[in-house]
């Protein structure tokens, strides 16, 4: 079948507004956006080469991409890129897509980085490297060690930094919380996380289903990491900042309690739900 640009873009715009009953999509544009990415170039490529015959890989690429956006995978995965705070990340289906509730995060953790002067700082699950990456490229003369229990996607890691921050000071481990022998004797100034939180029995969307559980799921009420990292800033006896679920201030709050914190903070992200927290033992 013989598809121009425009052509092409109006029939995956028409098969993406069938699957918008299912889940929210911006049919129009989403298709410009696959398309772009099949064909590397802009979007003004497009309207202002709309006429252009397409080739028939082109055409079987894009519209492979179009049917698996219609079955719920997020358009990130698609096309291997995401926004977030100032930059492109790449992302693929090992790492959780960044979301603009955890820009709340990094905005958060800056401002503390910069007013106590902090020198050091560790993440735990670093994913894609939004969160760590954002921050080094903010504050490049301080030192961030990141870690994930996915071999995979600290490889992803890697990626971005090479792209994004070569000359960053982050360094990558592999193990769960802070448990590799190099950080076992480090002090840190800030322990930073987005976790985890979501109940094993949290039903999700079907995009959601594309994401990897490890960085979805906490457990049977969702705080199992978020304990976890607790005790381990507890124990080091420094800060921590963490993105948690809306439901979970006060079981946190609770919970920090009875560690006798010296200061707790939550925040608010812009739909008015409790986002973030910040506590130092």
């Amino acid at each position: 079948m013989n598809h121009t640009i425009q052509s092409a873009l109006k029939y995956a715009a028409h098969e993406l507004c069938q699957a918008m009953t299912s889940f929210p999509l911006k049919p129009t544009f989403e298709s410009e956006i696959l398309l772009c990415s099949v064909l590397h170039k802009p979007r003004i490529y497009l309207h202002s080469h709309s006429d252009m015959m397409l080739h028939a890989r082109e055409i079987e690429e894009f519209f492979s991409l179009v049917a698996q956006r219609v079955q719920g995978k997020p358009i990130e995965y698609l096309t291997r890129r995401a926004s977030f705070y100032e930059s492109e990340l790449y992302v693929d289906e090992n790492v959780l897509i960044p979301r603009p509730e955890t820009e709340l995060l990094v905005e958060k953790a800056s401002k503390l980085i910069a007013q106590e002067k902090l020198d050091s700082v560790a993440e735990v699950g670093v994913g894609s490297g939004a969160i760590s990456i954002s921050l080094a490229l903010l504050h490049p003369d301080c030192h961030f060690y990141a870690t994930d229990i996915s071999q995979n996607a600290l490889q992803v890691a890697h990626k971005n930094q090479t792209l994004l921050a070569p000359h960053a000071h982050l360094s990558l481990y592999h193990c769960s919380i802070l448990e590799h022998a190099e950080l076992q004797g480090r002090d840190f100034d800030l322990l930073i996380s987005n976790p985890p939180y979501l109940s094993d029995d949290y039903p999700i969307s079907a995009p959601l289903s594309y994401e990897p559980p490890l960085a979805l799921f906490g457990g049977k009420d969702g705080l199992e990491v978020l304990t976890q990292l607790i005790r381990e800033s507890h124990r080091r006896k420094t800060r921590l900042m963490c993105e948690i679920g809306y439901d979970q201030k006060q079981r946190l709050e609770s919970l920090l309690h009875t560690y006798h914190a010296t200061e707790m903070e939550f925040y608010k992200d812009l739909s008015g739900f409790d986002r973030i927290f910040y506590v130092r033992f």
